[in-house]
């Protein structure tokens, strides 16, 4: 059997195949909203196209969503899906007020940083997608919550729709901090804009955690290698696959050792 876990966000569709083990062998990043492009991915698993699957997708995208629970349900062979669609789905502690109301992205990535947690030691997860969010793990292991803000495109996106005469821009990987030309000076303030809120937001969850030990921090998302690096942040680590191992955990159980 086929065992596979999907992270659709708002910006991409991530895939996972597991192996016998439990662990992740492949990952493949998909466009977000076309099927044509899954069948191929599909395919490259299951040429025959009569492997029997099992699913765990985590959704943060109810649209699509159902385009993907139709594309899995149209499969050859019935498959098995579970869906994670808010953080109230995912087995993790927690101290949020409201869990369904929050994602399951969050939830799985927190979970997956846990599971590779030091023991008793405090930390911080950053996701760096459409949106930025920082989630902040007590030392006693629990979920306290986070924040949530806009990501590296969402920013820029926002400041050309919003306005009448800035242009779009994608921010290089670490522009200079200002420009001489509104191009080159959107790029200055989204990209610093977005690394010095995740910097204050670092700074101030940071406050009573730990002990005094030093703090655990993951970075995940598809901007975390550029923001990582322009954060310098001590005790930072980058994972792909964060939430992707997060399902794999909670849907499939620890890969064997």
């Amino acid at each position: 059997m086929l065992r596979v876990v999907a992270d659709l966000g708002n910006s991409r569709l991530k895939w996972g195949l597991l192996d016998a083990t439990s662990r992740l062998a492949e990952s493949l990043t998909l466009p977000i909203d076309n099927p044509d492009a899954w069948e191929v991915a599909w395919r490259r698993w299951d040429p025959s196209g009569a492997a029997p699957s099992s699913w765990a997708v985590a959704s943060v995208n109810p649209p699509v969503a159902a385009k993907l629970s139709t594309f899995i349900n149209a499969l050859t062979t019935k498959p098995r899906v579970v869906w994670y669609r808010s953080a109230a789905d995912v087995p993790v502690r927690h101290g949020l007020e409201r869990a369904e109301s929050a994602g399951a992205d969050r939830a799985l990535a927190v979970s997956a940083a846990l599971t590779d947690r030091s023991e008793g030691l405090a930390g911080l997860v950053v996701m760096c997608g459409t949106a930025v969010t920082v989630e902040r793990i007590g030392d006693n292991g629990t979920w306290q919550g986070g924040a949530i803000a806009s990501g590296l495109g969402l920013t820029a996106r926002a400041l050309h729709i919003l306005t009448a005469q800035l242009p779009l821009v994608e921010p290089r990987d670490e522009p200079p901090p200002w420009g001489n030309a509104t191009r080159s000076a959107l790029e200055a303030g989204v990209f610093w804009g977005v690394v010095g809120g995740i910097r204050e937001l670092l700074t101030r969850q940071s406050i009573g955690l730990g002990g005094g030990r030093p703090l655990q921090v993951v970075w995940t998302g598809g901007d975390a290698a550029r923001l990582a690096r322009a954060v310098d942040w001590p005790g930072s680590r980058i994972v792909p696959d964060l939430v992707l191992l997060g399902l794999v955990g909670v849907a499939f159980g620890a890969p064997e050792t």
